[in-house]
């Protein structure tokens, strides 16, 4: 069986409705609580933050909308809604959103859908304009940025992000179906399986994007030039630790681990060679000096479908600093992770809460917030009080 973050979505399981604003567990790192901060939404699937703004969180809903919620006031307003326009089926819908790092003066924000076209589904990274007034339907779109082919329903990524080097990487999935068919996550000529780093063009004429010279595989024959790293199943969230710059992917296991690898520039982390630091199964006595091992893996027994988090750098819980936050979408369980040059220090349960935790979040303050696929409510990650 093959379990993603929003395959489950399709048939959640049962969440509990009367969930308490704030709960506490103990542990070694210190008592961590969470609290509400929002709720009413249906199915969020990405937690982001208007530029500049903490107060301003936008959440995007797995249907089509996205929706901006003050903090202060609880006043949610529409801004986008694309419902009918694109597919939802199992893992698809509106999957990621991504500023310009210019967004203050161009005004421009990116999104991953899933839509249909010809009969075929196709993830599409599409270009808008922040207009105040106005709720934006796709064919508001200002440009196609990429378009790709998925050959299934599931394992589509969905994560956009800006790093500190302003470009935007993107996340594809293996394209879906039981474990790797197409043996995506190793081919170097598709863009499934993959984490992308391009340069959007900002202007309103010439080519979508450009391709960064300083790509790993900008003149290796066969691979994609757009190509950052390689070997992935599922890179449903990723993230950039807002200190150090070091990029985090969590990648979605088939049967037996889920895992969390540190990127590094050109990089091949296993799939479907490997599941984890395991040989996969369908590759019983692989070979892999050349792969590179994630910085930990939890085994089925402790979690079934790993949610990407961030590396806290707020201020509330001074403990958690440098701390990598990750769930799991079926346990609710949240960890915090401590690597150092790349190898793991510690792991360490820091709270299990009743929910489906979809996606997480980052105001500028560093502060981490996580969505419940079931209920529609988004929570901040608090110290007790």
């Amino acid at each position: 069986m093959t379990i993603g973050v929003v395959l489950i979505l399709d048939s959640p399981l049962t969440a509990d409705k009367k969930q308490p604003k704030r709960n506490v567990i103990k542990t070694k790192v210190e008592s961590i609580g969470y609290v509400s901060v929002a709720d009413g939404f249906q199915e969020p699937t990405d937690i982001q933050f208007f530029p500049g703004d903490p107060k301003r969180m936008i959440v995007l809903e797995k249907r089509g909308k996205l929706i901006e919620v003050d903090l202060t006031t609880k006043v949610k307003t529409l801004r986008a809604d694309f419902t009918g326009q694109i597919e939802t089926r199992s893992e698809e819908g509106l999957l990621g959103l991504a500023f310009s790092p210019d967004f203050q003066t161009d005004s421009k924000f990116f999104v991953n859908v899933i839509v249909k076209e010809g009969g075929k589904d196709y993830s599409k990274i599409l270009e808008f304009e922040w207009k105040g007034h106005l709720v934006q339907k796709i064919e508001h779109s200002k440009r196609i940025i990429l378009k790709l082919e998925q050959p299934y329903s599931n394992h589509n990524g969905g994560q956009l992000a800006f790093g500190p080097d302003r470009k935007l990487y993107i996340g594809f999935g293996d394209g879906g179906g039981a474990n790797d068919p197409y043996k995506n996550g190793q081919n170097p000529g598709t863009f499934l399986g993959k984490l992308l780093r391009i340069l959007p063009n900002f202007h309103a004429a010439g080519a979508a994007y450009k391709v960064p010279e300083d790509n790993p595989f900008v003149h290796r024959p066969g691979f994609l030039p757009e190509i950052w790293s390689y070997g992935f199943r599922n890179p449903w969230r990723f993230s950039f630790d807002k200190l150090t710059g070091e990029l985090y992917v969590a990648d979605v296991g088939q049967n037996e681990f889920e895992e969390i690898d540190l990127i590094q520039k050109g990089g091949n982390y296993g799939w479907n060679i490997r599941e984890g630091f395991h040989c996969f199964k369908n590759n019983p006595g692989c070979v892999e000096n050349f792969l590179i091992d994630p910085i930990h893996e939890y085994s089925r027994e402790e979690g079934q479908s790993i949610t990407g988090g961030y590396v806290y750098r707020g201020r509330e819980i001074p403990k958690l600093v440098g701390f990598y936050l990750y769930g799991d979408f079926v346990t609710g369980k949240i960890w915090a992770l401590k690597q150092k040059n790349g190898k793991k220090i510690s792991n360490e349960l820091v709270i299990q809460v009743p929910f489906q935790i979809s996606t997480f979040g980052q105001d500028i303050s560093g502060e981490v917030y996580f969505a419940d696929f079931g209920t529609g409510n988004i929570f901040r990650i608090a110290k007790k009080n």
